[in-house]
């Protein structure tokens, strides 16, 4: 059994469930069971002759992805694996395996002897890693897990590009863990096999327990350098743009009025170009527009009650496109509905951009900002249905607490792809959504990634997205959520929080990583808005800090996960996570940017 979730809250979307607040222990929420210092009660494993097998394949497309190596030795637990296979439940991350549910393992222990990374599985199991040989040596301690006692016997086995290197023979529960170690210089797949040792599956849960890639050297060393605001920029005033063309230059805007202003429905190009204001940085209505090579600064309007502008504002427009460009204390994008023709290649798109400090405060009129807010995000799409094409990829957002103010990064609301044509959001690096103060306030909606959120009658308006391969780093509600909609997909994503803030303090509001919720009820409607989500296969760690200063790992909250075809299967636990493993993360995107060869921000 898992442990119910204490007193905690899901407080729904900014937009258009504002105030929904949910305690999660009253409805049955469940996450897994925390880690503690102390001994672990004997689990007793009822094998129903019945078949529990999982698998799991890494990549959207069922293509080998080169792991996001760092430079020297890799934790290989804390990488994704292209497939995976299982005989008993899912494959348990820095966890044994357990029973046939995800995040039911406990600690790694082989003959008494605890682990704290690894991965926690039941024969007959595989595990198949693309190296894109950038590691020279694999190691690791395997054995059977306690949890089992003197029962269980399997082989474990390494393969090389398809060649067996390493063949443990037969270890039973009554063995001390094995070392192993082989050379994997200059291999292109790494798998780790392990079998039943020809007697059946009965009480085979084995350990690959602390596994490491040694001395890794990346494909790429070039790093993406932050991106500096500008030095000494002479600016002109607002512009306001009348005809189709390309456009470059500095302009500010010293009111609360637009420092750029788009007239025209002609195609429209800013790039090279630099801009800050005390309201929204581009505006218009009816557009089409690409945004290019762009730096934007958001000022303080100075004006009591007012918050700063948003970076792009569109209007019921046709085509818009953001790309490699930098936007500081903002209120974001917003795009409000969008009437592009999809055959004249018309969409939205939004690449390899950089933003920091996602801004919803008010000013106080004196250079400074009070305790209210506005409701903003880093993208917000406002009945924007039934588009094709459309693509958020490859950005880097990042809040900062006690400097931003966001609610969800990014919010779906009452907006949709088509079933053929979905929405895509994937590889992003999204960091941080924080109350105005986050070491005191106890409940927050801020959050990563909402789909589905809003109500509607048509399932085609809302929902059909796919959200993949994406990293979300502590935002307070919650890491990655669907609640509400048709074939929402959320799958291959990182999800982490340590609960705490950069500092050490601890965040009060810190909820769950993944939840799965039809918050308006859609199910229940006719025809039915909730139907055939998923939520797989993403790796989280999600972590709770009492006042007293224990730790919990809240994991995910999972209502709605049967209902109406919906599927939640695969996400796997990695236990507690620290400030340490946060920042490992962001150096891990990094690294994910240069092995890829793209380039965010201007």
């Amino acid at each position: 059994m898992m442990n119910k979730i204490p007193a905690a809250r899901v407080v729904l979307s900014s937009v258009g469930l504002l105030g929904l607040t949910l305690a999660l222990s009253a409805c049955g929420g469940s996450t897994p069971a925390a880690q503690t210092s102390t001994a672990e009660a004997a689990p007793t494993f009822n094998y129903d002759g019945q078949d529990h097998s999982w698998s799991s394949n890494g990549d959207a497309q069922g293509v080998l992805q080169p792991l996001t190596i760092s430079q020297g030795d890799n934790t290989l637990s804390y990488e994704n694996w292209t497939s995976a296979t299982n005989g008993w439940g899912p494959i348990e991350r820095n966890r044994s395996n357990g029973e046939k549910n995800a995040g039911d393992g406990r600690t790694l222990t082989i003959g008494g002897q605890t682990y704290a990374t690894g991965f926690g599985v039941h024969a007959g199991s595989s595990m198949t890693f693309s190296l894109a040989g950038q590691c020279q040596t694999f190691t690791a301690q395997v054995g059977i897990d306690d949890e089992v006692g003197n029962r269980g016997s399997v082989v474990f086995q390494v393969f090389a590009d398809g060649t067996k290197v390493y063949d443990s023979g037969v270890l039973r529960g009554t063995d001390a863990p094995k070392t192993l170690s082989v050379s994997v210089a200059g291999k292109q797949e790494l798998r780790l096999v392990v079998t039943d040792a020809g007697d059946g599956i009965s009480y085979d849960h084995a350990d690959w327990a602390n596994p490491k890639l040694l001395n890794c050297t990346p494909t790429s060393s070039a790093v993406p350098a932050p991106t500096p605001a500008p030095g000494e920029v002479t600016y002109s005033g607002p512009i306001t743009i009348t005809k189709g063309g390309t456009y470059s230059g500095n302009w500010e805007s010293t009111t609360t009025s637009p420092a750029v202003l788009i007239k025209t429905s002609d195609p429209v190009i800013i790039e090279n170009a630099n801009i800050r204001g005390r309201g929204d940085l581009i505006s218009g209505f009816r557009y089409r527009l690409t945004v290019r090579n762009v730096r934007g600064y958001g000022l303080n309007p100075n004006v009591a009650g007012k918050t700063v502008g948003k970076a792009v504002n569109a209007e019921e427009n046709y085509s818009l496109r953001i790309e490699n460009s930098y936007f500081e204390n903002t209120r974001g994008i917003y795009v409000r509905q969008f009437f592009g023709d999809p055959n004249k290649g018309e969409t939205i798109k939004i690449l390899r951009n950089k933003f920091r400090n996602i801004n919803g405060l008010k000013s106080d009129g004196a250079g400074g900002y009070t305790t209210e807010s506005d409701i903003v995000q880093f993208l917000l799409f406002n009945n924007v249905t039934r588009i094709q094409n459309a693509e958020i990829a490859w950005n880097e957002v990042i809040n900062e607490p006690f400097k931003s103010r966001t609610e969800e990064n990014i919010n779906m609301f009452k907006s949709s792809g088509t079933p053929n044509s979905p929405i895509l959001i994937h590889d992003n690096y999204i960091q941080g959504a924080y109350p105005i103060n986050p070491d005191t306030t106890t409940s927050y909606p801020g959050g990563g990634i909402l789909l589905g959120d809003g109500k509607v009658t048509d399932p085609l308006d809302l929902g059909y997205t796919r959200v993949y391969n994406n990293q979300i780093v502590s935002t307070t509600n919650h890491g990655l959520a669907i609640a509400g909609g048709t074939d929402n997909q959320v799958y291959n994503n990182r999800v982490i929080s340590s609960g705490r803030l950069p500092d050490g303090r601890r965040i009060p509001a810190a909820n769950v990583g993944l939840y799965v919720w039809d918050a308006a009820g859609g199910a229940a409607q006719v025809p039915s808005t909730f139907n055939k989500n998923v939520m797989r296969d993403n790796v989280v760690g999600w972590t709770r800090v009492s006042a007293t200063g224990t730790t919990s790992n809240s994991v995910s909250w999972f209502p709605n996960c049967t209902t109406n075809g919906t599927v939640c299967t695969g996400n796997q636990n990695i236990g507690t996570v620290t400030l340490e493993i946060e920042r490992q993360e962001y150096q891990r995107w990094l690294d994910k940017l240069a092995s890829a060869g793209v380039k965010v921000g201007p």
